[in-house]
């Protein structure tokens, strides 16, 4: 519970007028809610998270986690990145890049760092990319797809692995539904689980 009012905190001195997606999904193992979180500052800065708190049903437990960075633009469309990663199993800072483009139509954000795992003391690399298309169909809906892959080396093996699929509609006024699945692969072996469900979500 500490640490998720912690997290929570963290996100508060960034509250203001920003591009947030917010989406409850509901599936066979697993309950969750996903909160996207993107602030330009200036020209210069931004500020992006991505938080979810999920349900396990077997296990009766609320699992926390947080990807956030500060961003600074050095180029078109790419910058320098320095964040952390919290969940309840660990909290991994990282520098490294940050690229992001977007339309009405199409959004990309990826973010490759160098980590550091304060749970097992070693350095490694990680990965976060946003995927979102939005083509659409007709006066009253667009289609709806959203990827979200993360993925963390330390320099040795693999660590965990993580995808967000979401497939749906989204009305006129950003309200999103749809399937989806929840997948994810740890160790050397990527031993894999699968949580398949629906969602229904909202963009401000």
């Amino acid at each position: 519970m500490k640490k998720s009012i912690f997290l929570l905190g963290l996100l508060l001195p960034f509250y203001g007028k920003a591009q947030i997606s917010v989406q409850a999904y509901a599936g066979n193992k697993e309950t969750e809610v996903l909160g996207i979180y993107d602030k330009d500052f200036g020209n210069k800065w931004n500020y992006f998270a991505s938080g979810t708190i999920g349900y396990d049903y077997d296990l009766k437990k609320v699992n926390p986690e947080l990807y956030q960075n500060i961003n600074y633009g050095i180029g078109k469309n790419l910058g320098v990145s320095a964040g952390v990663h919290i969940s309840d199993k660990d909290i991994m800072p990282s520098i490294g890049l940050a690229y992001g483009k977007g339309n009405e139509v199409f959004g990309i954000n990826v973010f490759p760092a160098l980590t550091y795992s304060t749970d097992a003391k070693q350095f490694g690399l990680g990965l976060y990319t946003l995927l979102e298309y939005t083509p659409k169909i007709n006066e009253r809906f667009n289609f709806y797809s959203m990827l979200i892959v993360e993925s963390d080396f330390s320099f040795k093996e693999h660590q965990a692995s993580s995808q967000v699929i979401r497939l749906g509609l989204e009305n006129r006024k950003k309200m999103q539904f749809g399937i989806g699945s929840n997948i994810s692969q740890t160790g050397s072996s990527y031993e894999t689980d699968i949580n398949f469900g629906v969602f229904i979500g909202k963009k401000f």
